[in-house]
C-alpha cells in the first residue's frame, strides 16, 4: 500500500480512537449519544412494524388509491419522456441558401450536416477553390448538383467549406431560437424549386415559326 492510500485509513483510525476517548471521558456526552441512537432505532422498528402489519380498509379506498397511483406513474413517465427529447430535435431538415440541408442531433449539438439538391434530392459536391486563389476578390463555396449538369444549387460567400457549413448551422440555430423552424421549411422549399424551374426555362431554346414572305408560292398542290 502506498503512502497516499494509507492516509485515509490512518485518519479514520485516529478519528475513531479520539471519539471513543471523548465518549468515555465525558459521561453526559456518552448518555446523549446513546439516547439519540435509541431514538433512531425506535423509529426504524416503528416503520418496519407499520409495513408488515395488516389493516382493514374498504375496497373502494383501495380502488381509488390504485387509480391515483396509475395516474401518477403515467404522468411521471410522460414528464420524463418529454424532458428527454426537446421539440426542436424533430427538426432535422430545412431549405437554407437555396439547398435542402439535413442533419442529426447528438444532445444539443448538430451533427452530419450536409446539403442536397431540392429537385433531384442528390447529395451536392462543393467547390471552394476561390478561397485558395490569391488573385480572387471573392471568397465563397459553391454547392453543385452532378445530376443537374453540374449546376450550382447554392453559394455561400465568406469562406471555404467549413465556413459554409458553420453558416448553415448558425442559421439553423437562429431559426430554432426565433421559432421560425416551424414555418420556414415549406416557404423556402417553394422558393428553391421555383428558382430551379425558372433557370431551366431560361436555358431552353424556344422555336418560333417564321411567316413566309408575300408572293412566295406554296409548293403544295391544291386538292380537288
Amino acid at each position: 500500500m502506498s503512502e497516499k492510500e494509507s492516509h485515509p485509513v490512518r485518519n479514520g483510525i485516529i478519528a475513531t480512537v479520539v471519539g471513543g476517548i471523548m465518549l468515555s471521558a465525558i459521561p453526559p456526552l456518552r448518555e446523549y449519544a446513546l439516547k439519540v441512537l435509541g431514538w433512531i432505532w425506535s423509529g426504524v422498528v416503528w416503520v418496519w412494524e407499520a409495513l408488515i402489519s395488516g389493516y382493514s380498509i374498504p375496497g373502494w379506498v383501495l380502488l381509488i388509491l390504485g387509480l391515483l397511483s396509475i395516474i401518477g406513474v403515467v404522468n411521471i413517465y410522460l414528464a420524463i419522456r418529454s424532458g428527454d427529447e426537446p421539440e426542436f430535435m424533430k427538426y432535422t431538415e430545412d431549405f437554407i441558401y437555396g439547398a435542402k440541408w439535413r442533419w442529426s442531433w447528438a444532445g444539443n449539438t448538430i451533427t452530419n450536416l450536409w446539403c442536397f439538391c431540392p429537385k433531384r434530392d442528390a447529395q451536392l459536391v462543393y467547390d471552394d477553390s476561390s478561397c485558395r486563389n490569391i488573385l480572387s476578390d471573392v471568397r465563397k463555396t459553391d454547392f453543385i448538383c452532378e445530376r443537374c449538369g453540374n449546376k450550382v444549387i447554392a453559394s455561400i460567400s465568406g469562406g471555404d467549406k467549413n465556413y459554409a457549413i458553420g453558416a448553415a448551422e448558425r442559421e439553423i440555430l437562429r431559426r430554432i431560437r426565433t421559432n421560425e423552424h416551424n414555418s420556414s421549411k415549406n416557404s423556402e422549399a417553394h422558393k428553391a424549386i421555383k428558382a430551379l424551374n425558372g433557370s431551366e426555362l431560361k436555358g431552353r431554346s424556344i422555336k418560333v415559326n417564321q411567316a413566309k414572305p408575300r408572293g412566295e408560292r406554296s409548293s403544295r398542290r391544291p386538292r380537288y
